[in-house]
């Protein structure tokens, strides 16, 4: 009588263990830990494992009892009766591990069993690894035993598929989670100013990078316009054009990138570049936007490009921006016929104040030189050294030939006063030629200079003047 009530109970507890099983949403760690603690309950056993095949290996997945220590043992396949369990998709049983060829004595010995039986577990009908009670003691299984490692097993093997597509649904979330915030602190910690938005230009993500650029924090950013924290005024509509152009394009992903102006939160211009990523995301498009403060080199490229155009001496224009210049002017004067004049000057002697004083001096002299005549000029005039002594003036809204004269008259009294510590007197002989009649830049440029040719011919120790004479 009391056997059949152990029997009763025992199944009572397998149906209620395999209901459990077959209904929880369990890792797949608990649900096996779940068995094999109430299979050594049910058996009386040491313990009870779960091995599962990796390759060439059975690994102890889940362990109860004493044999708990030792979860993470591999053993072979080939020599274990675990191995030959799911060879055979079997159910098999060892009396005596000390006398049976099938198992794996030193690893018995090192868990200190006896006897064991294990029946082999199927995920979509193939044998993926076995349950295995096992005991101290020899002939430590009666065929109860057997019987409910049978049903434990098939419970086991039945809700196997469901928990291991369970613990993938897991893994990957977990791997997810990683991800978005292994995203989400690269972003947050990265150089550039990274800043999200919807399609209307709210903020969704603005990172430490974003509050030290621009000077607003995070909780003030998010949620507003875009275009309110960073765009200059004068630009908001076009920055608001540039997102419906993107809206409008409807593609899953683009990148586009530029050099913008912005503003920070007190009004100061900033010059970054941007690349703009728009993303199709669950049907909606989100903007994405790295931008990093280029407003250094901005001035050293303005810093290159004026050194490219300046005179290193004088810091006057060189001749290849006073080309430009005279272009621009001769195509206003067409257009406006407001009057160009164009004089042309050298020094006068310059060779023998080199020759006699040094270079150091001839240097000085230019730059004087230059100082003097700049002091003649108007805001609107341009004065441009040509190369060595060769010097010259444009001088817009000049008609007559007797403005431009008085000029260089101005110019040339200019220079009546020695070198600032020295007796070094400077002259020049100055040609000009009044925009008369339809030319290019360079034929005009080159007619100035015959005029100052004729100048200098007339020159003695004083400065001289001539026109062009066609």
């Amino acid at each position: 009588m009391k056997k059949n009530t152990r029997q009763l109970d025992r199944l009572e507890r397998i149906i209620e263990t395999q209901s459990l099983l077959a209904q929880a949403d369990l890792d797949l760690a608990v649900f096996m830990q779940l068995v094999v603690d109430t299979l050594q309950e049910l058996t009386e056993a040491k313990g009870a494992v779960v091995e599962l095949v990796d390759d060439d290996y059975m690994v102890y997945r889940s362990a109860s009892g004493a044999i708990a220590q030792h979860v993470g043992l591999r053993l072979l396949r080939a020599n274990s009766l675990s191995g030959l369990c799911v060879s055979s998709a079997q159910i098999l049983q060892c009396d005596d591990a000390e006398t049976d060829p099938r198992v794996d004595a030193n690893a018995c010995k090192k868990v200190g069993v006896r006897s064991m039986i294990c029946t082999p577990l199927f995920e979509r009908g193939l044998p993926v690894g076995v349950l295995k009670v096992m005991s101290e003691q020899a002939h430590g299984f009666d065929e109860e035993d057997i019987q409910t490692l049978e049903l434990m097993g098939a419970a086991l093997g039945a809700a196997l598929g469901k928990q291991v597509a369970f613990d993938d649904m897991l893994r990957v979330q977990a791997q997810l989670r990683a991800s978005e915030e292994r995203i989400r602190t690269i972003l947050e910690h990265a150089n550039d100013a990274v800043i999200s938005m919807d399609i209307a230009g709210f903020v969704t993500q603005w990172n430490r990078s974003s509050e030290c650029l621009f000077g607003w924090t995070n909780s003030e950013a998010m949620g507003r316009n875009i275009a309110d924290l960073i765009v200059p005024p004068a630009f908001r509509s076009s920055f608001t054009n540039i997102l419906t152009h993107l809206d409008n394009i409807k593609k899953t992903a683009t990148t586009a990138r530029r050099e913008f102006l912005a503003i920070d939160r007190n009004g100061k211009e900033l010059s970054v570049e941007i690349s703009l990523n728009v993303n199709n995301i669950a049907g909606q498009l989100e903007f994405t936007a790295f931008l990093h403060d280029i407003s250094e080199r901005k001035k050293w490229e303005e810093a290159l490009s004026e050194m490219a155009l300046s005179d290193g001496l004088t810091g006057l224009p060189n001749r290849r921006r006073f080309m430009e210049v005279l272009h621009q002017s001769i195509v206003r004067q067409l257009r406006q016929n407001n009057g160009l004049a164009l004089l042309f000057m050298d020094l006068n002697g310059f060779k023998k104040i080199n020759d006699t004083n040094g270079h150091e001096t001839g240097d000085q002299v230019l730059k004087e030189f230059a100082r003097r005549v700049s002091g003649c000029l108007r805001e609107t005039d341009t004065m441009a050294r040509l190369g060595g002594d060769e010097f010259v003036v444009l001088a817009e809204g000049i008609r007559i030939l007797e403005h431009a004269q008085t000029l260089a008259q101005k110019i040339a009294a200019t220079l009546d006063v020695p070198v600032p510590g020295s007796t070094i007197m400077m002259s020049t002989s100055i040609g000009i030629r009044i925009y008369d009649t339809v030319t290019n830049a360079e034929q005009f440029l080159r007619e100035a200079d015959i005029a100052m040719y004729k100048a200098k011919q007339a020159a003695s120790s004083r400065s001289s003047i001539a026109a062009f004479a066609e």
